[in-house]
């Protein structure tokens, strides 16, 4: 089984690890769990011509950049329900091109960030008659009332997007034909693991590109293949009364466990990584979105992702209001407080609060990613403490 690890830039939108601290962590639960990581599998099959069969989706990733797009292979048959309770089947996409990604609802980590991404590319392609498709990967949580749901916190105004509900054959059908892995974790901060890409398809069904989501390039890349694919244009939509709601903030900002609530902030002072704060103003807010790892807000171990290719500048001006207008009437629930420790077996930062997996040796505290890393500490903890506590990093 093959399965994404090949993370290079920090994961973002909000979630809470970084690209290589997520890689870590899906390597170390898929072999936990019992799962043969090929974390070579991208070089050991790169000798594959593109489109041979069973080569894994991740071999293709962003290879293409500039001329026409090969016909990688064919997408599989499908028929399921989305978040409307409207039947989605492969049949009903053809006519146009879609993109589609692989996602859950109570997902922390990476789908954040691959929802934020997708919703970047929704407002992107606002004018082209292209379709977005997500396929819940936890079947047994994600009804088409709970995606419907997940749709009102990120993108409630994109009548394009289709988030689709599975069953367990469904889904093993749809993770074969698109050449990726889903796993189960005894994690229940990353309860399921699978892959992070996106796949472009187009309007006769065949798979024409497949793009890392972590890679701002690539997805740059497929904005513009996209496009192209695209050839119908559609009316644009008008302007969004909130850019909070359509740039998909609320689906971080909302839950105080993923991203700190965007309320109150004018005059207020922010603490940040290391113990520095700083006082919030138009400016602060600014940096924030074009530069989001430059001033990491304590308690949280990542940043969102940077706004800077998906905003002019008068949008951004007007997402900087708004997001200084917004007050606690607002605000989703309060977060915890928390600092940041670091796993003193993976290396990975963690979010030290009451849900934090934690242990004690020698009268010292130390806390972990996953009860995973928190087994294997129990089982020889002085290989991994030296003597030390986990270290607070602010």
């Amino acid at each position: 089984m093959h399965c994404r690890l090949g993370a290079r830039e920090p994961i973002v939108g909000g979630v809470n690890q970084t690209g290589t601290e997520w890689k870590m962590r899906l390597r170390t639960a898929l072999v936990a769990a019992g799962v043969a990581v090929m974390a070579a599998g991208a070089i050991a099959l790169g000798v594959r011509e593109a489109g041979s069969q069973g080569a894994d989706a991740e071999v293709f990733a962003h290879r293409h950049t500039s001329g026409p797009l090969p016909k990688l292979w064919h997408a599989p048959a499908f028929a399921l329900v989305d978040q409307q309770g409207r039947k989605i089947t492969d049949s009903s996409l053809r006519g146009r091109p879609f993109i589609a990604d692989f996602i859950f609802t109570e997902c922390t980590s990476a789908c954040p960030t691959m929802t934020s991404k997708m919703v970047m590319l929704e407002r992107r392609l606002a004018s082209k008659d292209i379709a977005f498709v997500s396929f819940s990967v936890d079947s047994a949580h994600d009804t088409p009332e709970v995606l419907a749901a997940y749709e009102a916190r990120w993108n409630p105004t994109e009548t394009r997007w289709s988030l689709c509900a599975t069953t367990p054959s469904s889904l093993a059908a749809l993770t074969a034909g698109y050449r990726v892995t889903t796993a189960r974790s005894a994690d229940p901060d990353a309860p399921i693991l699978h892959s992070e890409l996106f796949f472009l398809v187009d309007s006769e069904g065949d798979v024409r590109a497949v793009y890392d989501s972590i890679d701002p390039d690539a997805l740059t890349a497929l904005a513009i293949q996209a496009d192209a694919l695209a050839r119908t244009a559609i009316a644009t939509p008008p302007p969004p009364e909130s850019l909070y709601v359509a740039m998909g903030c609320a689906g971080c900002h909302d839950n105080a466990k993923i991203a700190p609530p965007l309320v109150n902030l004018r005059g207020s002072r922010q603490t940040l990584e290391g113990d520095a704060s700083v006082e919030v103003d138009e400016a602060y807010v600014r940096r924030s979105i074009l530069e989001p790892a430059r001033d990491r807000v304590a308690g949280y171990t990542v940043s969102m992702p940077s706004y800077e290719r998906a905003l002019d500048d008068a949008t951004l001006g007007r997402l900087v209001a708004e997001i200084l207008g917004r007050t606690a009437a607002d605000a989703g629930p309060p977060a915890a407080e928390a600092r940041i420790a670091v796993d003193p077996v993976c290396g990975m930062k963690v979010r030290v609060d009451s849900e934090a997996p934690h242990a004690d040796y020698q009268g010292k505290p130390y806390y972990f990613c996953s009860s995973m890393c928190r087994d294997s500490f129990a089982k020889a903890p002085e290989k991994y403490s030296s003597g030390k506590s986990s270290p607070a990093m602010n």
